[in-house]
């Protein structure tokens, strides 16, 4: 069995923006001995190992857990929503061929994911093209780009063109620090990280089903990170009213969220099971959040109360269902 990790992070060789530029809003990357820090705005807003940006580093730990496969997406203080059309479209230009890069160099252990400048809607368009031609399975997308809802009508060519493509979307939530950007009344650590990001993920989630997306791009792939933050949890309520008659059965949330599935970072098995309950266990995917402290479950612990098929299902098929290739060599085919 082979098992694929869908939901880890990697700081790639960076462009140059913050010293050409002269501004420090663009992320930087130091390394001192065996401690990375990354920097945004300024203020560092992540510390982590070598395996964050050192593969033989990463592959060691990934072959410590048990771990064949690493599905590498920018770690999400990379994913930026300013900057002019050209600024952010070279950066993320930039971020997608180190990333390639990186898979290119082990595609026996890596697969990989870039990501776009969704803020200018015409350029993430454009750069989709350019991530299929890299070999990258998809890209890593913030909730919002740049202040518009997913169901802004300016980003629907952006979503059929990821669907024509079949690259997969990864939705992560960019909160950076104690608060959140939606609500004042979600601060402080704790809350920020477990409800803030939560809610930040449905939220997005919402647009795309009740927004009309899912809807007008039924192939999409959208992967939620973090279980889906709350999004799940709150569909049957949610339902309970998009779903009355005389609303046709192919126009019901069953059917708009058919394509949307989830990893597997929710930390607790009673939280699986409920997901494995409500989507399928081949909507479920193994993920840790890799290489970042909030996560320490490496081998999949967050599996153990399942059933061995189901097990197998997350902690590889799924993956290899969704992105995989001949060899894996074709991802997105």
């Amino acid at each position: 069995m082979t098992t694929v990790d869908i939901h880890t992070h990697v700081i790639p060789d960076l462009p140059d923006h913050p010293t050409r530029l002269a501004d420090d809003r663009w992320p930087s990357f130091s390394v001192d001995g065996e401690v990375g820090r990354l920097s945004r705005n300024g203020v560092v807003v992540r510390i982590v190992g070598p395996a964050a940006w050192d593969m033989t580093a990463r592959i060691g730990e990934m072959d410590r857990a048990g771990v064949d496969r690493h599905v590498l997406s920018p770690i999400p203080p990379l994913v930026c929503d300013w900057g002019t059309v050209a600024d952010a479209a070279s950066w993320a230009r930039h971020l997608n061929e180190s990333i390639a890069a990186l898979v290119r160099a082990r595609p026996d252990r890596f697969s990989g994911l870039g990501t776009v400048s969704l803020h200018h809607p015409d350029a993430a368009l454009d750069e989709l093209d350019h991530v299929r031609q890299l070999g990258l399975c998809g890209v890593e997308i913030g909730t919002d780009a740049g202040g518009r809802e997913f169901d802004d009508p300016v980003l629907l060519p952006f979503f059929e063109q990821a669907e024509r493509l079949g690259l997969l979307l990864f939705v992560h939530p960019l909160i950076l620090g104690d608060s959140t950007s939606f609500t004042q009344r979600i601060r402080g650590r704790e809350l920020t990280f477990g409800l803030g990001m939560g809610t930040d993920t449905a939220i997005a989630a919402g647009r795309l089903v009740f927004g009309g997306v899912t809807r007008a791009c039924p192939q999409l792939r959208v992967c939620l990170a973090h279980g889906g933050g709350t999004f799940f949890w709150v569909l049957p309520r949610a339902a309970r009213l998009w779903d009355q008659p005389p609303r046709p059965a192919a126009d019901r949330t069953a059917a708009l969220t058919a394509n949307i599935v989830v990893d597997s970072v929710v930390y607790d098995p009673r939280n699986i099971g409920y997901l494995v309950s409500a989507l399928g266990a081949e909507r479920v995917l193994f993920g840790t959040d890799f290489p970042l402290p909030a996560q320490d479950d490496l081998r999949g612990a967050v599996l153990r109360e399942l059933p061995e098929p189901e097990r197998q299902q997350i902690l590889g098929q799924n993956a290899a269902r969704l992105i995989g290739g001949e060899g894996w060599a074709a991802c997105g085919s």
